[in-house]
């Protein structure tokens, strides 16, 4: 399929007893470090998109309760191959946030990533790479410290 001039970022945690863990995964092709990220696909929303995104970079064989964040980020256009099919005078996309549980839940990461770690906040945000994955695990864990998730997308 044709990529959407659209970006979706997950964010995967995982609670450990009292503990709330997050996965950050390195880039095969960058070596660094981020949550879940990709393209939407023409005719894909942005949950499809990120649930999507989460089956292939994490191995996933079952459906998982995905998350809408607030955080949004804008990318520029000229990083993306597919520029050149998208509408004259793009020159950002927006990148939508989500966020993932993965207790109790096994992944398998995909060849995109040469690495997985669960670590805990601060850890998490000192690995991360962009400033939007930062952003989107920040409210995550506001969130999660107040108990405060949204209501998960069906």
């Amino acid at each position: 399929m044709s990529r959407a001039p659209f970006q979706v970022l997950v964010v995967p945690f995982r609670r450990v007893g009292d503990q709330v863990e997050f996965a950050v995964l390195r880039r095969m092709d960058m070596n660094v470090w981020q949550a879940v990220a990709g393209g939407g696909e023409v005719g894909e929303t942005p949950q499809q998109a990120a649930v999507r995104e989460a089956r292939e970079e994490l191995g996933l064989d079952r459906p998982v309760r995905l998350y809408p964040l607030q955080t949004m980020a804008s990318i520029r256009a000229q990083f993306f191959a597919d520029r050149v099919n998208w509408p004259v005078g793009t020159y950002v996309v927006p990148e939508y946030s989500f966020a993932i549980d993965l207790t109790s839940v096994g992944i398998k990461i995909s060849d995109e990533h040469t690495d997985v770690q669960w670590l805990d906040y601060d850890a998490a945000v000192e690995a991360l790479r962009f400033d939007s994955n930062r952003t989107a695990l920040g409210e995550l864990h506001e969130r999660l410290l107040a108990d405060d998730l949204p209501l998960p997308i069906e």
